[in-house]
């Protein structure tokens, strides 16, 4: 009976540690997504406002194309909240998988995961570049909602000008 604990223990924790390592990709394929939205908001309207600017003044026919700039901007936006809000849900399901590894697999000893990465962060948070980018940015998050928000005020700026 007691080697039927232990099979199920272990099943247990690999299939907690999967389960926790599957979490983290999604977490991370989120991420990517979100990268990858601003990139192509950024491309798609670079050259829009290129195509804009390329006589060097705005005109009124150029309205449409300079609220496209506005609605790209936007729809960025709504994609990179999106996508924000699911990391954020995959990270904090991962830290409660973490947390319960730890409570059931590194109870009573000097290690746990948690400890770990508590040390790790107290190393990095004393860092210049750290203390630097949380002031200049604050959360890597709100930079990447930045970045929409600065293609729609271009574009509206372009629409501005052209009416």
């Amino acid at each position: 009976m007691a080697d039927d604990m232990s099979d199920k223990a272990k099943a247990q924790k690999d299939l907690l540690w999967s389960l926790y390592a599957d979490i983290r990709v999604h977490a991370r394929h989120a991420e990517a997504l979100r990268s990858n939205a601003v990139n192509y908001v950024l491309v798609i309207a670079s050259a829009l406002t290129a195509v804009v600017l390329a006589d060097r003044r705005v005109e009124r026919a150029e309205l449409p194309l300079c609220l496209a700039v506005v609605l790209i901007g936007l729809f960025g936006l709504a994609f990179v909240a999106s996508y924000t809000e699911l990391y954020q849900r995959n990270r904090r399901r991962a830290e409660r998988i973490r947390k319960l590894l730890d409570n059931r697999y590194f109870t009573g000893g000097d290690v746990s995961l948690s400890k770990i990465l508590h040390e790790a962060d107290q190393v990095h948070e004393t860092t210049r570049l750290y203390r630097w980018s949380r002031r200049t940015t604050g959360s890597s998050h709100r930079f990447w909602l930045l970045l929409p928000v600065v293609v729609v005020v271009v574009g509206a700026s372009l629409a501005a000008a052209a009416i």
